[in-house]
């Protein structure tokens, strides 16, 4: 006859059985969920500090594309108004106006292909270097240009012989007197001189990933531009402990994540690693991540013992007490399941309280635990976002105040603080041509320090310097109207431009330039001239600027200067040309 089983012992047994499945529930379900969350969470945390870092760069580099754009945009705009002004007070026709507009633009030069053109409301091209009168108003970033009228945008060309689309920049804006949308733009891949590297190289060596992990940038060829350790060494011929060519398969992939065995030097075997990586084409460099994956699934690993070692003590308590704790044994359960049901939500501000000292509350304190770890996780991750977007404002500051004083510098002599060679070159010509469409006069000085070398062979350069430094300061202090302009010629030499200035006129402000200078006093031992430091000069004053070419304008001013020099020095020679 069968042995019976008491109902006491099919109720133990059912409650040991419903005990060990509730347990080996929660263990699955905390583990499952615990690896999901974890591994996403890095892996998302991860790639969201390399698109962030990605951001920062683009950021750094559209910032000074776009400052460099609209510098030359506005710069165009105010040649455009300053032809608007002359056509309206009759100076000159709106057709010529046009003409020398057109020349301006065409010859400017924008990265190494790039180049200035107008458009107006309808989308028909004003200005262009091949297309001009064309209507390409039908294409997509030409709508956007007519909607948009002002401002900085990006689009995507190619032309017949490119094999495939390569990014623009363009940077515009709108002179409504004649409906002219002037516009500036190049491939961003031609502004790479505009960058420094600098900017945001410490960024990304202070990001740190897993114990060892660490951000680091190569360019096409394999060369490591920023790494902690091995910064302008190439390994493009890199591989891994398997022997494959992992980045070269990064290099021709350009975006993506690899896995690859790698084994530093020291340690027994290879360990798999994990680098995602972005291209960032404007500067040919691929930003990198990489960590090893031990370093990452470390915190899954030690969870899942922890669990096992949980859902043991569990199950040997409840053999010992079930039938007296099964009920106080599944409430617990029962909040812990619907806490994890409701992370799964993503709702992450699930807060468990327990007061229990047994394994079930070690559970729920390890499962309160992981939640605490999550919500740090993303506070840090709106934190680094925050830090992120105050260093593109800060990067982009920078940039704006680099080019201001950049532009600023290119027009300035270094010594003597007054316009530079390059300056001078750029008014004459402007004035010249000035004079001879408005037929009025123009007269030039060109003037020289007396036995300068000697001056410098005397009291040394370090004095020659302070002497050129006086003298530049008092030839600008002696020139009172707003139209007069005066620049270092080369050397010890100056020039003053005089627009509309009569030969009498020129010559009474060239003598009080060379009284001035005489007033100074400078001490010059060494001169056959004067104990003190003399000029001479040349004046010449054209009256017809068609009469003769701009070389022997100058010419003329030099050949009196010379005549200064011949008749005594410290003194004036005049010449009509």
């Amino acid at each position: 006859m069968k042995r019976q089983i008491g109902f006491s012992t099919q109720i133990l047994l059912l409650l040991i059985s419903l005990c060990v499945l509730c347990i080996c529930l929660v263990g699955v379900i905390s583990y499952r969920i615990t690896k999901r969350l974890n591994t996403d969470l890095v892996m998302v945390n991860l790639q969201t500090l390399t698109d962030s870092t990605y951001n920062l760069i683009e950021s750094a580099v559209n910032s000074s594309i776009r400052n460099h754009l609209r510098a030359i945009a506005e710069q165009n705009k105010n040649v455009m108004e300053m032809f608007f002004s002359r056509v309206e007070s009759g100076d000159i026709s709106r057709d010529a106006a046009w003409t020398e507009i057109e020349k301006i633009f065409l010859s400017q030069v924008v990265g190494t292909t790039g180049y200035t053109y107008v458009i107006d409301s309808n989308g028909i091209l004003k200005i262009h270097p091949l297309l001009k009168g064309s209507d390409i108003s039908e294409y997509a970033f030409i709508k956007e240009q007519i909607k948009r009228k002002d401002g900085y945008m990006e689009y995507s060309w190619k032309n017949p012989t490119d094999s495939e689309p390569r990014e623009k920049a363009l940077y515009m804006t709108y002179f409504d007197k004649w409906d002219a949308i002037i516009s500036v733009t190049s491939y961003k891949s031609e502004f790479t001189s505009l960058i420094n590297i600098d900017d945001f190289k410490s960024k990304i060596l202070a990001i740190e990933l897993g114990e060892t992990g660490y951000m680091y940038m190569l360019n096409s060829q394999g060369e490591l531009i920023v790494h902690p350790k091995l910064e302008g060494t190439s390994i493009y011929d890199s591989v891994d402990s398997q022997g494959n060519h992992f980045i070269q398969e990064i290099i021709k992939r350009k975006n993506g994540t690899i896995i690859y065995p790698w084994k530093n030097p020291g340690e027994p075997a290879a360990r798999e690693k994990i680098v995602i990586y972005k291209y960032f084409e404007p500067l040919d460099y691929y930003l990198c991540s990489g960590v090893y994956i031990d370093e990452l699934v470390a915190p899954i690993e030690r969870m899942k013992l922890r669990l096992a070692f949980t859902a043991l003590c569990i199950l040997i308590f409840a053999v010992c007490i079930s039938m007296w704790y099964s009920k106080i044994l599944l409430r617990p359960i029962n909040n812990l399941i619907n806490a994890t049901e409701k992370v799964i939500d993503g709702q992450y501000d699930v807060q468990i309280t327990t007061e229990r000292g047994d394994e079930i509350g070690r559970l729920t304190l390890i499962f309160s635990k992981m939640l605490a770890q999550i919500r740090r996780y993303l506070a840090d991750l709106h934190s680094t976002n925050a830090e992120l977007e105050t260093v593109n404002i800060t990067l982009e500051n920078k940039v704006e105040e680099r080019t201001r004083q950049l532009e600023a510098l290119s027009n300035q002599d270094g010594l003597t603080g007054i316009a530079n060679r390059r300056k001078l070159d750029e008014y004459l010509k402007h004035e010249f041509d000035l004079a001879a469409r408005n037929n009025f006069a123009l007269s030039l000085i060109i003037l020289d320090i007396d036995c300068f070398k000697n001056y410098n062979d005397t009291y040394g350069h370090p004095a020659g310097d302070d002497c050129l430094k006086k003298v530049a300061r008092t030839l600008s202090d002696s020139l009172h109207r707003s139209s007069d302009f005066v620049a270092r010629y080369g050397g010890e030499e100056f020039m003053a431009i005089l627009s509309n200035a009569s030969h009498e006129a020129a010559c009474e402000i060239a003598e009080r330039i060379r009284i001035n200078v005489e007033r100074l006093a400078i001490p010059h031992e060494a001169s056959p001239v004067s104990a003190t430091v003399t000029i001479s000069l040349g004046v010449c004053t054209l009256t017809d600027c068609t009469s003769i070419s701009l070389d022997n304008f100058i010419t003329r001013a030099d050949e009196a200067l010379y005549r200064a020099k011949e008749n005594g020095r410290n003194r004036i020679e005049a010449l009509c040309a």
